[in-house]
């Protein structure tokens, strides 16, 4: 096994954003439509991994090759025709272009999750907290729905002291706490900021994201009236927040979410649709690392 020896950018790139496209779509078309959350996102958080990691990996089959003395001799002949006559003209490195507005660009990504970091900081440290269960309230006076970073919850300062906040809602934000969901979303924007030219990493931001309040949901719909949550959500639906790095209630709330809650996958399907990725792992992994 080799990877480093003859490592190409090029080939990174294309073996990676390949791996990429071919485990979202199978994740898309065989596993996001069944109730089993836990296994999806560890297989969206592995499909990610798994594509950065599997360029590096070669794994070479040997074949013995028999060569005729009369080959050996023409093969061993000095190649000289041609030599010291031409000389290679200087060319414009088109590659040192390439690389000055890719440090640009990521600069200025990485710049701006710094900043989102930073303001979620400086709520967190400007605004009264409370400590409620295993997470810690930050109670803010702007008009919000609760949302989620790390193990922090925002909710609206005079709603948490007059009760307003449903029970509902605290469970769905308790979830994102407890599963650390927050650790997810940090990791997938990094790739983004690295791999910002890549579009596929917007697809898998999604999925992750919706996977867990698909996971969220499970957690309130175990104990509280699914018609009434779903009309909550529905209620809830039009409200917005300014960080792409928290978990908040209203994110996608689509038909995808609402019979979600409703739907069951038996043991039996959930198997069958694990076992039936192994053979498209398999192929990815024959196709990207075996070299003959």
């Amino acid at each position: 096994m080799g990877g480093l020896k003859n490592f190409k950018m090029e080939d990174f790139l294309i073996k990676s954003i390949l791996c990429q496209i071919l485990l979202v779509v199978i994740y898309h078309l065989i596993l996001e439509k069944e109730k089993m959350h836990q296994f999806n996102r560890f297989f969206l958080l592995f499909s990610l991994v798994f594509s950065l990691i599997i360029p590096f990996v070669t794994i070479e089959i040997y074949e013995e090759l028999i060569t005729l003395p009369e080959q050996k001799q023409l093969s061993e002949m000095p190649q000289m025709i041609g030599l010291g006559v031409l000389k290679k003209q200087p060319e414009f490195d088109l590659s040192l272009l390439f690389w000055i507005f890719y440090v640009l660009t990521t600069s200025i990504l990485s710049i701006r999750f710094a900043l989102n970091l930073y303001k979620i900081n400086q709520r967190i440290k400007l605004n009264p907290k409370a400590i409620y269960r295993e997470s810690t309230l930050v109670l803010v006076s702007e008009k919000i729905l609760p949302h989620t970073f790390l193990h922090y919850i925002f909710i609206n300062k005079e709603d948490h002291k007059n009760s307003q906040i449903e029970a509902e809602l605290f469970t769905h934000e308790l979830a994102h706490v407890r599963e650390k969901h927050s650790v997810d979303v940090i990791f997938i924007e990094i790739l983004k900021v690295i791999f910002w030219f890549n579009p596929i990493l917007i697809l898998y931001k999604k999925a992750i994201q919706l996977n867990h309040e698909f996971l969220a949901d499970e957690n309130v719909v175990a104990t509280y009236n699914v018609s009434y949550y779903q009309n909550l959500l529905l209620e809830k639906a039009c409200w917005k927040n300014n960080f792409n790095l928290v978990s908040n209630l209203n994110f996608l709330v689509t038909k995808k979410r609402l019979i979600m809650m409703t739907k069951t996958t038996s043991k039996n399907i959930a198997l069958l649709k694990k076992l039936a990725i192994v053979p498209f792992l398999s192929g990815i992994v024959y196709f990207a690392c075996v070299k003959t």
